[in-house]
């Protein structure tokens, strides 16, 4: 099998061609879920960087072509593109259709995000519904109540009755 060749370096390459890898480079960055923790990222966003100060030195709005990728991978790509430019000022993260990061979204109401990555990964509505749920010891939708008389199984501050 033959080696692939190297792509050449970036301001060699074709406008066009140039437009489809910013939209690899993009999904790539998509791909990471923490980009601060994968280390990946950082060349991926890198890549980003260099593919559109080089076209931004060749004067060619990409706007066009990042809402037809938006439309291709229901992501909002115009925000991650900015992130990326940015980075590291912000952390680029995907944001779906609706505007909500991907890697925040609630894992019970799967409509908001989660207030930060410590912690507990509920949003606040959701958390609360989960207190309330604890303490009344009722059952609530996407959680799993139970009790154990398992020292190295119960949170440090829970004892057999709580």
């Amino acid at each position: 099998m033959r080696n692939t060749p190297l792509a050449p370096p970036i301001e060699q390459r074709d406008t066009s061609e140039l437009f489809e890898d910013l939209c690899v480079a993009l999904r790539n960055v998509g791909g990471c879920w923490f980009p601060i923790d994968d280390g990946r990222a950082a060349e991926f966003i890198g890549e980003v960087q260099q593919i559109h100060t080089e076209l931004v030195s060749r004067q060619v709005d990409v706007s066009e072509r990042i809402s037809r990728l938006s439309d291709e991978t229901s992501w909002q790509m115009q925000p991650l593109l900015r992130e990326c430019i940015e980075y590291p000022k912000s952390v680029p993260y995907v944001r779906d259709k609706d505007g909500v990061r991907r890697s925040f979204r609630c894992p019970i109401c799967n409509v908001r995000e989660v207030p930060d990555r410590e912690g507990i990964w509920l949003c606040d509505l959701c958390l609360a519904k989960a207190l309330e749920s604890v303490q009344n010891r009722i059952p609530s939708t996407g959680l799993v109540l139970f009790r154990t008389y398992n020292e190295s199984k119960r949170c440090k501050h829970a004892d057999p009755k709580r």
